[in-house]
């Protein structure tokens, strides 16, 4: 969703994603991941979570989803994941917003009050998630080949392309991220 920000814009589409972390985490996670949107804090999930039942009661979080609503409050498009990895692809969500038929919005963010950033004591670093979901992409290929069962082998290859895709994506925070750091040292000139 961060790399297509502009195309949720042009579909008339406010994105903020909704966590149970601090919001210094939060302020982490925008920072290393270059996010154009909002991370808001629901830490026990009585805000927003739970409501748009995406709580999992075993793990004390959200489930990964994406819930997408028109003006009048109802749900225009919904996905809930199966763990931390699982997302649709960007054309099925805007897909979903075509049908609104909503004016575009203005690009640029309004600004908010910044807190110091303080990663969480597992967040992974950039750098090293393009080597991790490389891995995963690779172990998921191997598993497809190896499953007997259709639904495991479509199974497999679906987390092979959701990994493909969090490797683009990384790659493009990267960059965004060294543009980022260059012109804020004065650097990209």
């Amino acid at each position: 969703m961060a790399r297509e920000y502009e195309e949720y814009l042009r579909r008339g589409a406010t994105i903020a994603a909704v966590v149970v972390d601090a919001p210094t985490q939060n302020a982490a996670m925008v920072e290393k991941l270059a996010l154009p949107f909002p991370v808001l804090a629901d830490p026990d999930g009585e805000g927003a979570i739970k409501p748009f039942e995406v709580w999992d009661e075993a793990g004390k979080t959200a489930r990964p989803a994406i819930v997408a609503l028109a003006p009048d409050g109802r749900v225009a498009y919904r996905y809930t994941g199966v763990d931390f990895m699982d997302r649709p692809n960007d054309d099925e969500v805007l897909t979903a917003l075509d049908g609104l038929g909503l004016p575009p919005l203005d690009a640029s963010p309004a600004e908010s009050p910044r807190l110091p950033p303080a990663p969480g004591p597992r967040a992974t670093p950039l750098r090293d998630l393009g080597v991790y979901m490389r891995g995963v992409r690779f172990a998921m290929q191997a598993m497809a080949e190896r499953a007997r069962d259709p639904q495991d082998r479509a199974e497999a290859e679906r987390t092979s392309k959701m990994a493909e895709r969090f490797v683009a994506a990384q790659g493009a925070t990267l960059r965004a991220t060294a543009g980022r750091a260059a012109s804020d040292t004065g650097g990209g000139r």
